[in-house]
């Protein structure tokens, strides 16, 4: 199998680093310089959790220098889904399949309809990763990858791509409601991560803190309310206990939306919060919790952004201040 992976940062380079290692399977890494040019000259280095491991892996900055390709990864941040996607057509209208790695919702839909193609297969994942030099992956956190398509016709690539994750040592769960899965993992984001960001805390901070960990209550309970409206069946019974169990397990980790602030770079909040809020509004439902922490995201990431700044501890909200403008 040849795959080539769109947007090979750090989570793209991982899984595509372990990919490589099966037998008759060629990986090509898309991506940006200076992390491509090191591939290229050096190898990819893998560290962390997951040990130490070396891979000689092609690595190229434009999809279009590939001309053929079985399966297509896209492992950008969802705001680029749409140009990644767009950038490998020529691999679809080939014959490739595309799987999105990504959180937040909608992009499947997005893509299929964009590509004209019903070969497109979504996967969650709590691995976590970090880009520490040019060439050199940090792995941090290791968790379960599910996988699956709201297109029925994928399911014998998605029990093929499970086989060969779960090979190469990924804990991997096929589904066939990964509607479900996409909405139980945003539901988990849209609780901590927001508050996360705000405050410049890890998941473990943000859990040890009882008001914080109210406000991630209200966060989740609104949101509830906009899964029962679509009749979407969850992967867990209690989300709210889930989001909360979720962070206290991953208590070290800082999640993406506070990692992307502190790189001064834009979040995902739009497809996270943001669809959670227009969702709502559709069906009538009240959100204002998420209204006030996606307004607050919204402007601290415009001063990263507009300024050219990195986020620091001036920017970030006190606990008691955080709390006040949510709950009032």
């Amino acid at each position: 199998m040849k795959i080539v992976v769109v947007g090979s940062g750090a989570i793209g380079s991982l899984y595509g680093a372990f990919l490589s290692r099966l037998k008759d399977t060629e990986v090509i890494l898309i991506g940006r310089n200076p992390h491509v040019s090191a591939i290229q000259s050096k190898g990819l280095m893998i560290k962390g959790i997951l040990g130490d491991h070396f891979f000689k892996l092609k690595a190229m900055k434009h999809a279009s220098e590939v001309d053929k390709a079985d399966l297509v990864i896209v492992t950008t941040k969802t705001y680029d889904t749409l140009t990644a996607a767009k950038s490998a057509k020529h691999l679809i209208d080939g014959g490739a399949s595309m799987l999105l790695i990504q959180n937040g919702l909608g992009t499947e839909d997005l893509v299929a309809k964009a590509l004209h193609t019903t070969k497109v297969l979504r996967a969650t994942t709590c691995m976590g990763a970090l880009k520490t030099s040019p060439g050199v992956v940090t792995a941090t956190g290791c968790g379960l990858t599910e996988i699956g398509s709201r297109f029925h016709e994928n399911y014998e690539l998605v029990e093929k791509l499970e086989a060969m994750l779960k090979q190469v040592g990924f804990d991997v769960r096929s589904s066939d409601n990964i509607e479900g899965v996409v909405w139980t993992k945003t539901l988990v984001n849209c609780g901590i991560n927001p508050v996360g960001a705000l405050t410049g805390l890890s998941n473990g901070e943000v859990y040890k803190n009882k008001a914080l960990r109210g406000l991630i209550v209200r966060l989740v309970e609104e949101a509830v309310k906009v899964v029962k409206a679509l009749n979407i069946e969850l992967t867990t019974e209690d989300p709210v206990r889930y989001a909360l169990g979720t962070a206290k397990a991953t208590g070290n980790n800082i999640n993406s939306m506070l990692q992307d602030l502190q790189a001064g770079k834009r979040t995902e909040i739009d497809a996270i919060t943001g669809e959670i809020i227009r969702l709502a509004k559709e069906h009538g439902i009240d959100t204002p919790s998420n209204e006030a922490v996606y307004a607050l995201v919204k402007a601290l990431e415009s001063r990263c952004i507009e300024e050219g700044k990195q986020l620091s501890d001036l920017d970030i909200l006190a606990v008691d201040d955080l709390v006040e403008a949510i709950t009032r």
